[in-house]
């Protein structure tokens, strides 16, 4: 199961870039202001779309 703020596992969870989002992060104070989203298969085979944090690499959003 993935969890928002959750630290992001693109290994782990098989990730694939998907799209970026022009948005700040939840958790962490830096400039950057695009959120990278992913496709990506949990351990029970589901697929879901994150958004993660490209600094803090913490997930902000599932979509």
């Amino acid at each position: 199961m993935i969890f928002i703020g959750d630290i992001f596992k693109p290994l782990a969870w098989k990730a694939n870039f998907d799209m970026e989002f022009s948005t700040e992060c939840l958790y962490c104070d830096t400039d950057v202001t695009r959120l990278r989203g992913y496709r990506i298969e949990d351990e029970k085979g589901s697929n879901i779309r994150v958004a993660v944090c490209p600094n803090c690499q913490k997930v902000n959003a599932k979509y």
